[in-house]
């Protein structure tokens, strides 16, 4: 049995896996609750509306936690992510499926007693609440007590990557509880500030807050008259706050997710060459886990999801990682893609409690497939990454690779070398086998007429 590491702060359960399989311990503090919610049918339509991960309760015996009152089994996700990772749109997704799942639960006398981010998760079909014990009963006549942390978690960071900039989404590494409500606020031009929606749930709020804090004073008790919000009033504030997050738009500043086709520096019929190699390779190992690293626009990544694998999509610029998440549904909904916006120079590390809370990207893996594609020579020259880390660490993340190497002649290493001279590092073909040769066995190869070349590689067993 191994506890997961994200589950430790609720007392109310525990989420653990064992022989590969997760399960939900339910411990005396979240007892009421659960059955309470069960009882009532929530669970079952919420799950029947594809808002709420399935489980289903199992006789535990003695595999479970000490303590555990219920044990539910929950399907394996394909992979984890984490708001500091997502696209705008993800993001923005995930705050109207908890902004759903309120409206659903409120007429039946429940809420979400938690609204973090974290509890929602892409499970190769669509967004899911996974935090079966974030529901419970709701409070009579009791403002909703997740409401700061919703802002916390979506609208502030929301409107901050609209209207200030979308690389303020990285914040999230920093404030994994929430971001601070006055900060957004500060960091939004003057006129966002009093934007109708904006106005209440943020400016607002980060003042009433400002002031609820001034207030304190430890070691004395005071009696609070606590707010009282009615039934009505609450699913008002639920469908402001929805129609505030719906508004909330991101215009893309970048345009190489839509001019990528024209500034590459290869020519259709090698574009055309790469694909149908890709195609072969993916259909020849037929990987159920696939990351595709540098991804761009996400071409690739499609060509290996056609043929059933999970295809974790990372790329830099935000633009790209967004246009991929809005194409998909658009192309073919049985395409099982997670667009992620991560800098491969600086990948997400561990966070939270001991580092270990949330899991760094290396901790995910490893893949089946890694596709490197018009990736090493910038991890090289323009992150200054020698060849042999880089060969290194895509050991650690898959057991096949498939990378492609752009000679020292090609138009953009040429491009990347202009300011550097002859002080850079070692880049040629003779260092590029020589430390993939360190990790890898080379298994087949193809050139490509741009002078470029694709290499299929296999981790060796003894490193």
């Amino acid at each position: 049995m191994t506890i997961n590491e994200g589950s430790f702060r609720d007392p109310s359960g525990q989420v653990f896996s064992k022989d590969g399989e997760i399960y939900r311990s339910i411990f005396a503090p979240g007892v009421n609750n659960f059955e309470a919610v069960r009882d009532a049918g929530v669970y079952a339509q919420l799950m029947d509306a594809g808002l709420l991960v399935t489980h289903e309760e199992v006789t535990w015996n003695d595999f479970a936690p000490q303590g555990t009152a219920y044990c539910l089994h929950h399907p394996r996700l394909p992979m984890i992510s984490y708001p500091w990772e997502w696209t705008f749109s993800m993001l923005k997704d995930a705050a109207l499926l908890q902004l759903e799942v309120m409206e659903q639960l409120l007429p039946k006398g429940f809420w979400l007693r938690d609204a973090s981010a974290f509890n929602v998760q892409y499970d190769g079909q669509r967004l899911r609440l996974i935090d079966t014990l974030s529901i419970g009963q709701r409070i009579p006549n009791s403002p909703w007590v997740a409401y700061r942390q919703f802002c916390a978690h979506f609208l502030a960071p929301l409107a901050m990557a609209a209207y200030g900039d979308i690389r303020m989404l990285g914040l999230w590494r920093n404030y994994i509880d929430g971001y601070p409500l006055d900060l957004a606020v500060k960091m939004l031009p003057l006129v966002r500030r009093y934007k109708p929606g904006l106005l209440m749930h943020l400016t607002l709020h980060a003042q009433f807050q400002a002031a609820a804090d001034r207030k304190e004073d430890i070691g004395k008790t005071k009696n609070v008259k606590n707010a009282k919000v009615s039934d009505l009033g609450l699913i008002g504030i639920i469908r402001s706050l929805r129609r505030t997050i719906e508004h909330i738009t991101w215009k893309r500043s970048s345009k190489i997710w839509g001019e990528y086709a024209n500034i590459r520096t290869y020519k259709a019929n090698d574009v055309a060459t790469k694909s149908t190699y890709v195609e072969q390779i993916v259909q020849k190992l037929n990987p159920n886990m696939v990351w595709d690293l540098g991804a761009n626009t996400g071409e690739f990544s499609m060509i290996a999801a056609s043929h059933g694998a999970f295809v974790v999509s990372i790329d830099s610029d935000p633009a790209c990682s967004e246009h991929l998440y809005q194409y998909l549904p658009n192309a073919n909904r049985k395409l099982r893609v997670l667009p992620l916006t991560i800098d491969l120079a600086n990948p997400s590390p561990g966070l939270g409690w001991d580092s270990c809370e949330r899991l760094g990207l290396i901790e995910r893996g490893p893949a089946d497939l890694l596709l490197a594609l018009a990736l090493i020579h910038h991890l090289v020259l323009s992150s200054c990454v020698p060849l042999l880390y880089v060969a290194k660490w895509f050991s650690t993340l898959a057991q096949y690779i498939l990378v492609e190497f752009a000679p020292p002649t090609d138009p953009m290493v040429q491009k990347l070398l202009q300011n550097r001279g002859e002080e850079h590092l070692p880049y040629n073909i003779e260092v590029f086998q020589t430390s993939f040769g360190a990790y890898f066995e080379f298994e087949d190869h193809l050139p490509l007429q741009n002078g470029r070349t694709l290499y299929l590689c296999k981790r060796k067993h003894t490193m």
